[in-house]
């Protein structure tokens, strides 16, 4: 079964006489294959490397493995070939994926075909769910990523718009998917001048995550630059645009304490931390003390990852911008963005004895939001995206 080393560990060759020998190390992120049952229960895990060697291993180094029945098929646009795509017609979009349907070899036999009955149903108002097996179905990936898929249609072809927008016109309606870089809204049904973002994701804070850029551009948009460009917390904001994950995290901090996270220190982990560098040690050791003594008092300075000062700097910043000056002065600035904006949320629901399908649309709606702050969706060992905002 597949995996990859979450953390750095030493790995065994094993000797004739059932003894262990030291063969080496694997670093995080390295591929494996697990070997299921040639282990020795409660000590060390069998792995196959890339090069064909058995090696053994604590099995806690490693993501939890799965087994090739829970691997999830992808769903989403880009695996259709959607992305970044404009159809003039919903007859044009639904060809499309039609044809990027029947050329997916990867998707089983039972899936494939309920995919097709939920792909009937937006567009014909039929679908027939009867003897096929939903048992080892991912219901999270339909549900979320394969909602995008069909919401276009659904959005044409089933009036779930009807009393939210105008849609005298939809017949004539254009779909545009959006690259997977933009993640903003999930895709957009042009009537004529009218451009509607639509999101496949519930209208909660659990799931949306603004990126710090919208906020900026929407700011920088109203003209109201002036009246936030001298705030800490803009400033941030735009760091954040600006830089990658990693930078971003680094130089933020270094705005809030700049004697704790000092200058030299986001400078030279910044520098190195490229793609998933994230076990390499900090570069500087002199430079980071004070954010080491301050946040890892156990620690030494030569023993921190850089990805660990990465993840403390992302949680801080999570940690100041939920209360006092800072939660005002960024729900301020998300006022700006949300006002600019409205998402229309279509959710698609599954039953998943019954196989039936089930769209709800609702508008999004502006105004403060009552639970707005800064969040990070990564870990120590993973860089998932950039500081954005939660809302809810």
């Amino acid at each position: 079964m597949p995996t990859t080393v979450k953390r750095a560990t030493t790995v065994y060759t094993k000797n004739e006489n059932g003894s262990y020998s030291a063969s080496g190390s694997l670093s995080v992120g390295t591929a494996v294959t697990y070997l299921d049952g040639q282990g020795d229960p409660h000590t060390k895990a069998a792995f196959q490397t890339a090069d064909g060697n058995v090696v053994y291993a604590n099995v806690d180094s490693f993501v939890k493995p799965r087994s090739a029945q829970s691997v999830a098929t992808s769903l989403g646009p880009s695996s259709f070939g959607l992305a970044s795509r404009t159809f003039t017609t919903v007859n044009e979009y639904y060809n499309a994926l039609t044809q990027a349907l029947n050329s997916r070899s990867d998707i089983p036999g039972e899936l494939f075909d309920y995919l097709y009955e939920l792909l009937d149903y937006v567009h014909n108002g039929r679908g027939n769910y009867t003897g096929i097996d939903f048992s080892n179905f991912n219901w999270g990936q339909l549900q979320n990523y394969f909602a995008e898929v069909i919401g276009p249609i659904a959005c044409c072809n089933r009036s779930l718009l009807n009393g939210i927008v105008d849609t005298t016109a939809i017949g004539s309606a254009k779909i545009y998917m959006p690259p997977d870089s933009e993640r903003l809204y999930d895709y957009k049904i042009i009537i004529g001048k009218d451009e509607h973002m639509i999101s496949a994701k519930v209208k909660s804070g659990a799931s949306n995550q603004v990126k710090p850029q919208f906020v900026v551009d929407a700011i920088t948009n109203s003209g109201r630059t002036n009246e936030f460009s001298s705030l800490k917390e803009y400033q941030i904001l735009q760091t954040l645009k600006d830089n990658n994950v990693a930078r971003g995290a680094f130089l933020s901090w270094n705005m809030v304490e700049p004697t704790v996270m000092t200058a030299e220190a986001a400078s030279s982990m910044g520098a190195i931390y490229v793609g998933n560098a994230h076990a390499q040690k900090v570069p500087d050791t002199d430079a980071i003390e004070p954010f080491r003594k301050k946040y890892f008092p156990t620690r030494k300075a030569s023993d921190l990852s850089i990805g660990e000062v990465r993840y403390k700097c992302e949680a801080l910043l999570q940690a100041w911008s939920r209360s006092g000056a800072p939660n005002v002065n960024f729900r301020k600035m998300f006022d700006v963005y949300l006002n600019q904006t409205q998402v229309i949320y279509v959710k698609l629901a599954l039953n998943k004895t019954s196989g039936t399908p089930a769209f709800d649309a609702s508008s999004g709606s502006g105004g403060t939001l009552s639970n707005v702050y800064l969040r990070t969706s990564n870990s120590a060992n993973r860089t998932a995206d950039k500081v954005g905002y939660q809302v809810g």
